[in-house]
């Protein structure tokens, strides 16, 4: 297919996704809602919309997601999870393997969405201000309080920002802060690079498989504070080595930049 002809189907796709996506997301955050709302388990209502919004999107993007270990989920509990943040379309990704009851650690400016931020809160997941470091370290741990007493995950990107690059953001010491307080395993979580099905900058987008895979645990028992960079350095070695792994086959970025850039720092 010529490169115009595919960047116009690939570009239509883009535009018909995010109309699907944005029209779709209120609708499954209203019925999990409601479910939570019923005073149902909580965790039921927040897998209920995961599940949900992944797969129809999944259908709708033409994605297809391979996972593997995802029994480690359910093993190592509770744990803190830790996946990079590509994009916003990340919820569709671990959508399909969120498990129930899991708290998820989110930036203050989800509750903003419509539905979608009220739900977030109303299952138990967690919103934290950047801006006010304190404060929000406490949040995390009152979170890591709430994990432990139920034994649940607690779901965390360690970057803290978006970034769709081949190469980590420096990580955030907040979240290994969690794991040592809390003296919980830290579970990696790999994800192929959304750079070959995505650009969202050119609003471009194209069928694919996305491969992700959970690592075996880090664990934290006995460690304190003196270990935090040994441990950050373990982690982000592991899932450095298992995403160059992952990458080898997702292919290449979807167009070629028209200035021969790389799109990997696409944003969505």
């Amino acid at each position: 297919m010529p490169n115009l002809l595919r960047r116009c189907v690939y570009t239509l796709h883009f535009v018909a996704a995010s109309i699907v996506g944005g029209l779709l997301l209120p609708v499954v955050s209203a019925a999990a809602l409601a479910v939570a709302l019923a005073r149902g388990p909580k965790g039921h209502a927040a897998v209920f919309a995961a599940r949900t919004y992944s797969r129809v999107m999944q259908r709708v993007l033409g994605w297809k997601i391979e996972a593997e270990g995802v029994e480690r989920l359910a093993q190592v509990s509770p744990s803190v999870v830790m996946v990079r943040h590509q994009s916003n379309l990340d919820v569709i990704v671990v959508g399909e393997v969120f498990p129930p009851g899991a708290i998820a650690i989110g930036k203050k400016q989800l509750e903003w969405i419509p539905l979608f931020g009220w739900l977030w809160r109303a299952t138990g997941n967690v919103l934290i201000d950047r801006r006010h470091t304190a404060v929000a370290m406490e949040v995390i741990r009152r979170a890591a309080e709430s994990a432990k007493a139920v034994g649940v995950s607690v779901w965390v990107a360690p970057e803290g920002h978006r970034n769709m690059g081949a190469e980590m953001l420096p990580f955030k010491k907040g979240v290994f802060h969690l794991a040592l307080g809390a003296q919980f395993p830290i579970l990696p979580l790999a994800v192929s690079p959304l750079s070959a099905v995505l650009d969202a900058r050119r609003w471009i987008l194209r069928p694919g498989t996305i491969r992700l895979r959970v690592l075996p645990p880090v664990p934290t028992e006995g460690l304190g504070p003196g270990d935090l960079d040994e441990l950050m350095a373990r982690v982000r070695s592991d899932l450095s080595n298992v995403q160059r792994e992952l990458a080898h086959g997702a292919g290449e970025p979807i167009l070629p930049s028209p200035h021969g850039a790389s799109i990997e720092g696409a944003r969505a």
